[in-house]
C-alpha cells in the first residue's frame, strides 16, 4: 500500500500546485512572513538569471533557421530590459534623494527641536512609516491591536523602508558638503532611531505565536541594515545607535526564544474550534501547518535565533530547524490523538487519524518548504501510520460485520446470546452491514484518492467473505437488493468529500 499511498500524497501536491494554505479554517490565521516587497534593489541581472538559459536554447534554434540576428536581437531586448528596471530604481531612489535634500536644513546645526520633529515626521511618512512615531505602548500603532493584514503590511512597510533608507543614505553620502554630511548623520539617527522602535514594541510584548513570526520578520533588516550604518557614518560600538541597536537586538532574540519555549502550549491550547464530528481535517492542521511554514520561510532569522540558544553562530543550515520542525509537528499530532477520543463510533477515530496524519504530509513533504527541516525517515514514519489507521478502521469497523459470516455460528465460545442471534448468520450480517454502511456514508475522507483507497479496501475486505458464503450455501435465496454487485455499489457510496 506504500506506493498508492505516496502516489495519492503526490497527486495531492500537485491539485493543491505544490504549496500549502496558510491561512485558518477556523477564524484566526497565522501572520504571513513579513518579507518586504522589492524596493528596486535586486538588479534585473538577477531577475534574468534563471530564465536566461532557457531564453538562449530556443534563441538558439531559431539562430539555425534565420542566422544570428535574432541572438542580437535578444540582446538588445535584455538590454533595454535591464536599463529599464535600473532607470526605475534610480528614480525610486532619486525622489527620495531630493526629499531629503529639502529636509536637511531642518537637521542642520544649531538643533530647533519643532522642525526637526516635523522633518522627521515628514521623511519617514515619505517611506510609509510615519506611524513608528506614533507609538505609545506595545504595538504597531498607539497601542491597539491592530488586525493581521495590517499587521503585515506595517512589518513589510518597516523592512522596505529601512533597506531603502540605507541605500538612500549611502549613495548620497559621497556627494554632499561636510556640514551637509553632519546633517545627514544627524537625520539618520533620528530616523534610525525611530525605526528601532517597533522592534522594541515587538520585544515587550507577552509571548504568543503571531510574536515569535514577527519577530523573526524584525530580526534580519535590523541585523543587516544597522551594521552598514555604523561603516557608513564610523559609528562606533559605543555610539548611541549602535548600542540601541544592540540592546533592541539581544531584547528581540530573547522574546522569541521565550515564544519558542511556549510554542508546544500553545499548540495544546489553541484550539478555538469545534470538533469535526465526521472525521475530516481538524481546522487546526492548516492553522498550525501554515504558521510552521511561515516560521521556516524566515529560516536565516530562525538559525541565529535559535543558534543564540545553544551558543551558536556559525552560518544557518536545514539541522537548526530539523528537530524543532519535527517536534512541533509531533506535538500536533499528539494534541490530535487526544482529540480523536472524543468520537464514539468505532472506525471514526481511525478516519479522523487517517485523514490528518495525510493533511499534515502533504503539506510537510514534497515540494514544501517544510521539507528540508524533516528527516527522510519522518515520512516513512507517517506511511506506517497511515497503513496502521487502515488496518484499525477495518478492525473496528468491519471485522465485526463478516465476523457474522466467519464465525458467528460455529464458534463455540460464544456466549448463548451471540449463538441465538447467529442462528441466522445472514440475517446478522445484513444488519451489520447495513447499520455500518448508513453511519460510514455521512463520514468525511476529503482526499479523493485516500476516499477511493478506502472504499476499495473494504469492498475487497467484505465482499469475498459475502461471495465465499453464498457459494457454501447455496440454499439461500439472495434477496432483491442482496447481490454482490449490490452490496459492492453501497459500499462505493462510503463517505463524502
Amino acid at each position: 500500500m506504500y506506493a498508492r499511498i505516496k502516489t495519492i500524497i503526490a497527486e495531492a501536491r500537485l491539485e493543491s500546485g505544490g504549496g500549502c494554505d496558510n491561512s485558518s479554517g477556523g477564524g484566526s490565521s497565522p501572520a504571513s512572513p513579513g518579507a518586504s516587497e522589492s524596493d528596486g534593489s535586486s538588479s534585473a541581472d538577477e531577475l534574468w538569471h534563471h530564465d536566461l538559459g532557457e531564453f538562449r536554447r530556443h534563441a538558439s534554434t531559431l539562430s539555425s533557421v534565420r542566422g544570428d540576428d535574432v541572438d542580437c536581437d535578444s540582446i538588445r531586448i535584455r538590454q533595454v530590459l535591464v536599463s529599464s528596471a535600473r532607470d526605475l530604481d534610480d528614480i525610486h531612489i532619486h525622489k527620495h534623494q531630493q526629499r531629503m535634500h529639502l529636509l536637511l536644513p531642518s537637521f542642520a546645526s544649531p538643533a530647533v527641536d519643532a522642525a526637526r520633529a516635523e522633518a522627521l515626521s515628514c521623511w519617514l511618512t515619505g517611506f510609509d512609516v510615519g506611524w513608528v512615531l506614533d507609538m505609545e505602548a506595545p504595538g504597531f500603532g498607539r497601542g491597539e491591536s491592530l488586525p493581521r493584514r495590517e499587521l503585515e503590511r506595517r512589518v513589510s512597510a518597516w523592512a522596505q523602508a529601512l533597506s531603502t533608507m540605507e541605500r538612500v543614505f549611502r549613495y548620497q553620502h559621497r556627494e554632499l558638503t561636510p556640514a551637509q554630511v553632519a546633517a545627514l548623520e544627524e537625520l539618520a539617527v533620528a530616523s534610525t532611531g525611530a525605526m528601532l522602535k517597533p522592534v522594541g514594541a515587538v520585544a515587550a510584548l507577552g509571548s504568543s505565536p503571531s510574536k515569535l513570526l514577527t519577530a523573526l520578520d524584525l530580526y534580519a533588516p535590523v541585523s543587516e541594515t544597522f551594521p552598514v550604518l555604523a561603516r557608513l557614518f564610523s559609528w562606533g560600538p559605543s555610539h548611541p545607535v549602535s548600542a540601541a541597536a544592540e540592546a533592541t537586538l539581544a531584547a528581540l532574540v530573547d522574546a522569541a526564544l521565550r515564544c519558542r519555549g511556549d510554542l508546544t502550549a500553545f499548540i495544546r491550547s489553541h484550539y478555538p474550534w469545534r470538533m469535526p464530528q465526521g472525521g475530516e481535517v481538524h481546522p487546526c492542521v492548516r492553522f498550525w501547518m501554515g504558521y510552521f511554514l511561515c516560521m521556516v520561510r524566515n529560516r536565516v532569522s530562525l538559525h541565529f535565533i535559535l543558534g543564540n540558544e545553544d551558543g551558536d553562530a556559525e552560518a544557518p543550515g536545514a539541522e537548526d530547524g530539523l528537530s524543532l520542525v519535527a517536534e512541533l509537528i509531533s506535538c500536533q499530532e499528539a494534541v490530535l490523538e487526544e482529540k480523536s477520543a472524543a468520537l464514539a463510533f468505532p472506525g471514526l477515530r481511525q478516519v479522523f487519524m487517517l485523514n490528518n496524519t495525510h493533511a499534515i504530509m502533504c503539506r510537510a513533504a514534497v515540494g514544501s518548504d517544510l521539507e528540508v527541516f524533516l528527516d527522510p525517515e519522518w515520512i516513512r514514519v507517517r506511511l506506517d501510520r497511515i497503513e496502521g489507521y487502515i488496518r484499525d478502521y477495518m478492525d473496528a469497523s468491519w471485522t465485526p460485520v463478516v465476523w457474522h459470516l466467519d464465525g458467528g455460528g460455529r464458534n463455540r465460545k460464544q456466549s448463548a446470546v451471540s449463538r441465538r442471534r447467529n442462528r441466522n448468520p445472514l440475517s446478522a450480517f445484513y444488519s451489520a452491514f447495513e447499520n455500518a454502511c448508513s453511519t460510514q456514508r455521512c463520514w468525511k475522507v476529503p482526499n479523493p484518492e485516500l476516499r477511493g483507497v478506502l472504499r476499495r479496501t473494504v469492498a475487497e475486505s467484505v465482499i469475498p467473505h459475502y461471495r465465499r458464503y453464498l457459494e457454501d450455501h447455496p440454499e439461500v435465496e439472495v434477496a432483491c437488493g442482496r447481490t454482490t454487485e449490490e452490496l459492492e455499489q453501497q459500499l462505493r457510496d462510503l463517505f463524502e468529500g
